[in-house]
């Protein structure tokens, strides 16, 4: 799952995800282990810290769901791009 803006392309991040075994949806639910969040514009988050998909992530966190929320390069890092 990814939010805000990426240096790569959703398609690009995805074939990434998907080569290191990894399955890309749309939303973040109980079943995702990872958010990707990239470059957020903060004009276009109404007042918030951080996009609706980040900040159900973080609600998730807080009720002990395993997700783990990494920056783009982190990700880079995991899948080895």
């Amino acid at each position: 799952m990814f939010t805000g803006a990426l240096g790569l392309s959703r398609e690009a991040a995805a074939d990434l995800a998907a080569q290191s075994g990894m399955t890309v949806k749309a939303g973040v639910t109980r079943l995702t282990t990872y958010l990707v969040v990239g470059d957020q514009d903060l004009t276009v988050l109404g007042g918030h810290s951080g996009s609706s998909k980040h900040r159900k992530a973080e609600e998730m966190q807080a009720a002990g769901h395993p997700i783990r929320i990494i920056g783009e390069t982190m990700f880079k890092a995991v899948v080895g791009g």
